[in-house]
């Protein structure tokens, strides 16, 4: 943040309004998108709980998982820069030629995710599964940053056009794999139902876009990423620890505990997708607005966003948590059809619940440390929750059961909550160590 963070001015009402109005406006269009894919995530997932075995089924969410996180090291090195650089940039010329920096990253390292991930699946699970499960990991990480550099463009309504592509795909495959396909087949198919859905998707996303695609590192691209490398490193760390620290401590218990295990806590974070990918939307939306904010110093408008970003999030999370404690019985009995029966489903959800909320707490703070360009503030407190969620994670599965080693989990999120939190109240990004602030990068003509 800047030293502009703590002055007293404030946005006009008729301000307030017209710019409340634009970004419902595009906070609806990129929901519906959204919305569409959570759809059918929860479809897909609810469609293999009853056609997989639990074993299976948790196999498949492990590799869901690793495309989630995967995910998050593309959007480091490309969905991020270009969401905070875009919006700043001077011209259409300035915006094509990040566009190609990005796009050319993104490519690279979405094809290099996927070939470990292929290496990585195809010795326990055979080569079926490890490329169906490779090219759905690469083919996802390529989709969500070309989704970061449309919302970064102010180009939401070809991202919605995406998403939908790629849920009618996904649907009309998905159904006609679990009429022709059954037993080991089905853990291949689906996932490469999944990828053949995000191919789709970026093909129907570029078309529309209408603009030649062009991938080059060498020359003006090169030096661009060689001009934010000090940035885009501590961003990288901070991934790796915000990965061990959000995903590591679940990863964890799928892995001492066994699939089988990690199948029940796997279907009811299936129940909690449309909170996480609510909370993408708003970080979608509200980080380019951020940037242009920071770049002007209109520090009125970034308190403006941080309040309507904690304010939407803790809403739907209130009325979320009402409405599943009120279906639960109805989820367990009908929706998972007694799969997990004997499992405490009620236990697991609730602390799931907790902290999903919990991160959409600190989901604002935290998108303007990102923008604020303090990463190797987030990378420090991330290890230290890392650290914390980790150690209570194993302490727990020797002691009890793995629905209450999710306990740690909760504890992690809290930790870089109250961190967050504090650090909004004192303003403190903008005291961060200088060097976590890279220098913007030279257009080379």
């Amino acid at each position: 943040m800047s030293e502009g963070m703590a002055a007293t001015d404030t946005l006009s009402p008729g301000e307030t309004r017209r710019d409340l109005i634009r970004l419902a406006r595009r906070f609806v269009l990129m929901l519906g998108g959204e919305v569409l894919q959570s759809v059918f995530h929860f479809g897909i997932n609810i469609a293999l709980v009853h056609a997989l075995a639990p074993r299976e089924y948790g196999l498949f969410a492990i590799v869901f998982l690793i495309g989630g996180i995967a995910l998050t090291f593309v959007r480091a090195v490309a969905g991020m820069p270009a969401s905070i650089v875009m919006p700043q940039a001077s011209g259409p010329r300035a915006v094509a030629a990040y566009a190609v920096t990005f796009g050319s990253g993104a490519t690279l390292l979405s094809l290099a995710l996927a070939v470990l991930t292929a290496l990585i699946l195809a010795i326990p699970l055979g080569l079926a599964v490890a490329c169906a499960g490779g090219g759905f990991v690469g083919l996802w990480c390529l989709r969500s940053y070309l989704r970061n550099m449309l919302f970064a463009r102010r180009r939401a309504g070809i991202g919605g056009i995406s998403d939908l592509a790629f849920t009618l795909t996904g649907t009309l495959l998905l159904a006609a794999l679990l009429l022709g396909a059954s037993g080991p087949h089905l853990l291949a198919g689906s996932l490469a139902v999944l990828a053949a859905g995000h191919g789709v998707g970026i093909l129907v996303a570029l078309g529309a876009l209408r603009e030649p695609v062009r991938l080059s590192l060498r020359g003006h691209a090169l030096r661009r990423y060689r001009g934010m490398w000090r940035g885009l490193a501590w961003s990288l760390a901070g991934v790796a620890t915000s990965n061990i620290q959000a995903q590591g401590q679940t990863l964890l218990v799928a892995l001492l505990a066994g699939p089988a295990a990690y199948a029940p806590i796997a279907a009811c974070l299936v129940l909690f997708s449309p909170l996480r990918l609510s909370a993408s939307v708003v970080v979608n939306l509200t980080q380019p607005e951020m940037a242009a904010s920071l770049a002007n110093g209109d520090s009125a408008r970034l308190r403006h966003l941080m309040r309507i970003s904690t304010g939407l999030l803790l809403s739907g999370c209130l009325a979320y948590g009402i409405f599943l404690a009120a279906a639960l019985p109805l989820i367990e009995s009908h929706l998972f059809a007694g799969r997990f029966a004997g499992e405490p489903l009620g236990l697991i959800a609730f602390l799931l619940w907790a902290t999903v909320t919990t991160t959409m707490l600190y989901v604002g703070p935290k998108t303007l440390m990102e923008t604020s360009r303090a990463f190797r503030t987030l990378a420090s407190v991330a290890l230290v929750s890392a650290a914390v969620g980790i150690g209570l994670v194993g302490l727990l599965l020797w002691l009890s059961t793995p629905a209450w080693s999710l306990l740690g989990v909760l504890a992690s999120e809290l930790v870089v909550l109250v961190y967050c939190r504090r650090t909004l109240m004192r303003s403190a990004p903008s005291s961060t160590d200088p060097r976590d602030v890279p220098a913007r990068p030279a257009l080379a003509t």
